[in-house]
């Protein structure tokens, strides 16, 4: 029998939860409605999901096809932890103003060690009501819900939170355990496995498993036996390490008159922007997105101001000069919104990576520098959105398959594009080399002269044999294939009442091959074939 190290001494641990926090965090990022169902997909199965979309029957673990066959109009967005853990940054630092020494657990889970707060505030529940309080502010949308708990070691103050028990006196760890499954603590102690092991045995709960002999559990199951039975004990001692925050890389320009003259407003950003980019260069660092917040002097009958934010990212870095550019961006779009001249800029970098990830190879990774000036004086002349750089995303139509994003902002993502999914309906083989904006209007008739259209079983009401191309100009069709129907969201056509579509490939007799679309007994070019 293997020899049993004496026990540590459990930890007091005080441990905060936002609960779902990654949907939280992904709503806040996105901007997606509360009332919309959403759900955070991994490797094509959902990880997490709102309450909305519980409510049409979808869970954790269920594939992504099985989830939008549930519930046809779920936003799905991809799982990004970095993303969550940035956004929980703001928490993190009002948990350390309360009791330092903050450990993260995960995004949307930290502790600390309870002794010293309990000393500090008179005790552990007014400690942990303290750290609530500063929680629920730091939070954007004032935290709705979260769980302070306090326990004998880590583990047991996370299930203490699961179960909104606040305060687990001394001692009192095994009791709170006792009643919950095996495989809870199988999975904290390593060894998922184990659980099946544990309940063939007959010991279905984490109070049948304290009840065994540690001697007998670690010769049967080893390290990760006898770390689960010392948790089903209540004797957790974890090393919490203790997490510095990192520095906000963020500038705040304070004007010292409000002003709405735009070269007035970046003149003045000019210092401390430079100094932002300096910290950031000065850290081995490249920032690739950056946040830029207005505010406004208030009006003679509101109490507070108004405040616009934006985003922006940016494909390869942003200097002192590309920050300054989108200083008089947004404070040219804000011109066409608000007239209330501008009190305050809050600058912050947020998107950063390490400078070696961003080093130039031997052909360059970026258009030159001459493109670049041209390109940005254009901007400066037109307007941002007037310079436009086109990208492939997936889609069913063609038009749905082109994405404008407005130059030397970061092109969409594969998240964004979906070019890997399956997109049934698509046209096979090269694609069109161009693809109309707008549908054009246009006639094909048959070997009698009268149009011709599709039955709702997709039956051809004769043969294809000429058609008034866009533009008025008449031809024979020389080859032809098709019908293939379009059945791409098909509930909403049924709610519409909208006419089945199908599509077309035509060639004149000029050689020109031609996309088209007929539905409702109408043609129309949708692309043609160069």
């Amino acid at each position: 029998m293997a020899d049993v190290k004496p026990a540590p001494q459990p930890v007091r641990v005080m441990l905060v939860w936002c609960p779902q926090w990654p949907v939280l965090a992904a709503r806040m990022i996105h901007r997606v409605p509360t009332e919309a169902p959403m759900a955070l997909v991994a490797k094509g199965a959902v990880v997490a999901c709102s309450a909305a979309a519980r409510d049409e029957g979808i869970r954790p673990g269920d594939r992504l096809r099985q989830a939008q066959h549930r519930c046809p109009d779920l936003v799905v967005l991809q799982h990004d932890p970095d993303a969550e853990q940035r956004a929980f940054e703001p928490i993190l630092r009002a948990m350390a103003d309360v009791v330092p020494s903050v450990h993260l657990v995960r995004p949307g889970v930290a502790a600390v060690r309870a002794g010293g707060a309990a000393r500090f505030y008179g005790s552990e529940a007014r400690a942990a009501q303290e750290l609530q309080i500063a929680v629920r502010r730091a939070h954007p949308d004032g935290a709705p819900e979260v769980r302070v708990a306090v326990a004998d070691g880590l583990f047991a103050a996370e299930q203490a939170a699961y179960q909104d028990v606040e305060v687990v006196p001394p001692g009192g760890s095994p009791g709170l355990l006792a009643d919950l499954p095996v495989t809870v603590i199988a999975e904290a102690a390593g060894d998922p496995k184990m659980a099946n092991v544990l309940r063939r045995m007959g010991i279905r709960t984490i109070g049948a498993l304290a009840g065994l002999p540690r001697e007998q559990v670690l010769d049967r199951f080893g390290a990760s036996g006898l770390r689960a039975h010392q948790l089903a004990c209540g004797l957790d001692a974890p090393i919490l390490n203790p997490r510095t925050a990192p520095d906000e890389l963020a500038a705040r320009i304070v004007l010292e008159e409000p002003s709405d003259a735009i070269e007035v407003i970046v003149s003045e950003c000019g210092s401390a922007v430079e100094q932002l980019s300096a910290r950031i260069n000065d850290g081995s660092l490249v920032c690739t997105g950056i946040r830029i917040i207005t505010h406004h002097e208030p009006g003679p009958r509101e109490s507070a101001g108004e405040i616009h934010e934006r985003e922006w990212r940016h494909p390869w870095h942003l200097g002192a000069r590309e920050i300054l550019d989108r200083v008089q961006w947004q404070l040219t779009d804000l011109g066409k919104k608000s007239h209330r001249p501008i009190t305050l800029i809050e600058i912050a970098a947020t998107e950063l990576d390490a400078a070696v990830q961003h080093s130039q190879g031997l052909w360059g990774d970026r258009p030159d520098d001459h493109v670049l000036h041209t390109l940005t004086g254009l901007q400066h002349r037109l307007g941002y959105d007037a310079v436009l750089v086109g990208s492939v995303v997936g889609g069913r139509m063609l038009h749905e398959r082109q994405a404008f994003s407005p130059f030397g902002q970061a092109t969409p993502d594969r998240a964004v594009r979906r070019l890997e999914q399956p997109w049934p309906d698509t046209v096979p083989g090269p694609a069109p080399s161009v693809v109309f904006r707008e549908a054009q209007a246009m006639r094909v008739l048959t070997e009698r002269g009268t149009s011709l259209s599709i039955s709702d079983r997709g039956v051809l009401t004769g043969v294809p044999t000429s058609a008034q191309w866009p533009g008025g100009v008449s031809g024979r069709i020389t080859a032809w294939a098709g019908p293939w129907p379009v059945n791409g969201r098909w509930w909403r056509r049924a709610k519409t009442d909208q006419k089945p579509l199908h599509r077309f490939q035509l060639v004149d007799d000029h050689q020109q091959a031609w996309l088209v679309l007929h539905a409702a007994g109408q043609w129309w070019a949708e692309a043609r074939y160069d």
